[in-house]
């Protein structure tokens, strides 16, 4: 992806996870989908470790930082998958990402913790598979950061194996049906993940892979700008 192309696409994922294009380094919440407080620009959860790499990453950096003092209580919850937050306290941990957001170094970590964790592994699939265009590129992102990059029947590389199962890979298939059948399989998967406790939030969030399908049907494979895009009923210009 051209840096442009990334841009567009970090502003994509922004708008299905923050309702804006402007990256959000300080939102933090328990959206009471069972995995604690999502906090961040790509929705770091305390109940699985990934807000914890975040701080932990942060803290080697900037050791007297707001976050530091929760890192026990996040290793806790991490290895217990916990959702219950009453022990970070959740107010306190939430004011203090906010209170973090605020230092350059901290927005750095997230971005260099989005690029290790949910962007290369995305590419590396993409490459793989032989996709060229930026949108299906794009669409792996996505789901890598809301469904992760594990071994669970949720994550990207299962709906990778499914999508093939089905259709073929692009190679046989053409990447346009290919992905056409990823963005079905991913919708089917948001609608019934095998993680249960997640199932309600996700079945609202169907239009971000809707949002990303109406711009394959304009042709735009390319993420070419300025993009205008509907997302959960509400329009976004992309430059």
């Amino acid at each position: 992806m051209t840096a442009d192309q990334r841009r567009r696409a970090d502003q994509l994922i922004s708008i299905f996870e923050n309702s804006t294009t402007v990256i959000q380094y300080g939102y933090a919440e328990n959206i009471n989908d069972g995995r604690g407080v999502t906090a961040g620009r790509a929705g770091f959860t305390t109940n699985d470790g990934d807000a914890l790499k975040v701080v932990r990453a942060y803290t080697a950096v900037s050791p007297d930082n707001p976050l530091a003092r929760f890192i026990p209580e996040l290793e806790r919850l991490a290895s217990s998958g916990s959702g219950d937050t009453s022990g970070l306290p959740e107010s306190d941990y939430i004011a203090a990402w906010k209170q973090a957001a605020d230092d350059p170094a901290f927005r750095q970590v997230q971005d260099d913790q989005v690029d290790q964790r949910y962007f290369s592994p995305a590419m590396s699939q993409a490459d793989q598979l032989g996709l060229t265009g930026a949108l299906a590129r794009a669409e792996l992102y996505d789901a890598s950061i809301q469904h992760g990059n594990g071994s669970e029947y949720d994550a990207l590389p299962a709906l990778i194996s499914r999508t093939n199962a089905k259709v073929g890979s692009p190679a046989g298939a053409g990447e346009n049906a290919w992905l056409e059948a990823f963005f079905d399989v991913r919708i089917d998967d948001l609608n019934n993940p095998a993680n249960g406790s997640t199932a309600d939030e996700w079945r609202k969030s169907v239009d971000r892979v809707e949002c990303l399908r109406r711009i394959a049907a304009t042709g735009n494979h390319n993420l070419d700008g300025p993009l205008s895009v509907t997302a959960y009923g509400s329009g976004y210009t992309i430059s």
